[in-house]
């Protein structure tokens, strides 16, 4: 019965902070289901039927040589307290996610006592690992890492991806279409802040992500810069982490705009959301490096969540779901476009309004109500109450 299944989660992200984690893990526990989870920088469990197991380790994004070097030491960790609590309980399925792909071994025990083994592929690490280092996709470094995710998703007996266009392209590398659910990031609206309706009227513009060159933070503040002469109230709020910060902060006083950009570092994961939920346009601004074109972001998907109108990068995964009247598409890595998109939202209101709506009408259609059944699916686990489970 459901109070009675177990479910093991690896995942190399921080809990509660790392909104899909969260959104996983809260799924399982409305269900009745047991979790045990693994994961870094955690806050202590706040359920009886979940167990927190961290390593207090935060990613520091700067460079290869730390990711290698995060990812060892977390799969040694991951591994040997898999080990243990695979020998001490049965469980039902094993959760792992990636970029670590080599995180499916973590599961080999508890496999063998007859769990079933999922992957949730968050990202294609191959294209994820040649866009980050700048080389070719031919190069020995990205053949591992596809020899290794072809391992994984061979291992798993399910594959989670977040998009249509990432499923294509592990089926061209030998991934079977059958074993696959497609599950966008997108977030239980119980568990979002209450957002006001504010839509055109705040102060501030907003962008919230990791402080790497692929979100690019650099294009919204350039664009932000052609705006400031015609909006000299309007701030750039600046949310997030990371190895670009320090020439993010240089290019900000280059232009003039140090009491005008506002980066406000790191927020826990509802602060965060309760301060988007006030700004008057969000700006995504992925640029085309040859990994963006396949991300379908979180941080899109809480902007429209929150009633917040987007100016957003006109990327293919992201097209696939919002048509160009429900986000202010721009073409990626232009800042006077998009410059142009804010201000068009920015001096219509009601405009602004009604593209939130009709990405919120987008939305609908990939609404985790829609997809919390593929989730459970996907684990193999039963979704009928204790109660009838036992008339049976």
């Amino acid at each position: 019965m459901a109070a009675s299944q177990r479910v093991l989660i690896v995942s190399e992200h921080p809990y509660p902070s790392h909104a899909t984690l969260r959104r996983n893990v809260a799924q399982l526990l409305d269900l009745g289901v047991r979790v045990d989870l693994l994961c870094i920088a955690s806050t202590k469990g706040d359920h009886p039927h979940l167990r927190i197991f961290s390593l207090p380790m935060q990613h520091k994004r700067t460079g290869a040589a730390r990711y290698l070097e995060e990812y060892v030491v977390f799969f040694v960790w991951a591994v040997t307290l898999a080990l243990g609590l695979s020998i001490r309980h049965r469980y039902d399925a094993v959760l792992v996610d990636n970029p670590q792909d080599f995180l499916i071994f973590t599961t080999l025990p508890a496999r063998l006592r007859g769990a079933r083994v999922v992957l949730e592929m968050f990202e294609l690490t191959p294209e994820l690992t040649a866009a980050r280092m700048r080389i070719s996709r031919r190069h020995p470094i990205v053949r591992l890492t596809r020899w290794i995710e072809r391992i994984a998703f061979t291992l798993a007996d399910h594959v989670i991806v977040v998009s249509q266009k990432n499923q294509d392209l592990l089926t061209q590398r030998g991934l079977d279409a059958r074993k696959v659910s497609i599950l966008p990031n997108t977030i239980p609206v119980a568990i979002l802040p209450a957002p006001p309706n504010h839509a055109g009227s705040s102060t501030f513009i907003v962008t919230h992500c990791s402080l790497i060159e692929r979100y690019g933070v650099q294009v919204a503040i350039r664009a932000f810069a052609l705006l400031h002469p015609r909006w000299p109230e309007l701030r750039l709020r600046v949310l997030g982490e990371g190895e670009l910060k320090p020439a993010l902060v240089r290019l900000t006083g280059e232009l003039g705009l140090d009491d005008r950009v506002v980066f406000r570092g790191f927020r826990p994961w509802d602060e965060a959301m309760a301060e988007i939920s006030q700004a008057a346009v969000g700006v995504v601004a992925i640029v085309a490096d040859g990994y963006g074109e396949l991300l379908f972001p979180t941080k899109l998907l809480e902007y429209v969540q929150h009633d917040v109108p987007v100016a957003c990068a006109r990327l293919p995964t992201i097209a696939d779901y919002f048509a160009d009247d429900s986000l202010a598409f721009f073409e990626p890595g232009n800042p006077a476009d998009l410059a142009r998109q804010i201000e068009g939202l920015l001096k219509d209101g009601e405009a602004a309004r009604g593209q939130a709506r009709r990405a919120k009408v987008a939305l609908s259609a990939i609404s985790w109500d829609v997809l919390a059944p593929r989730y459970i699916a996907a684990l193999g686990l039963d979704t009928r109450s204790p109660a009838a489970v036992e008339a049976c």
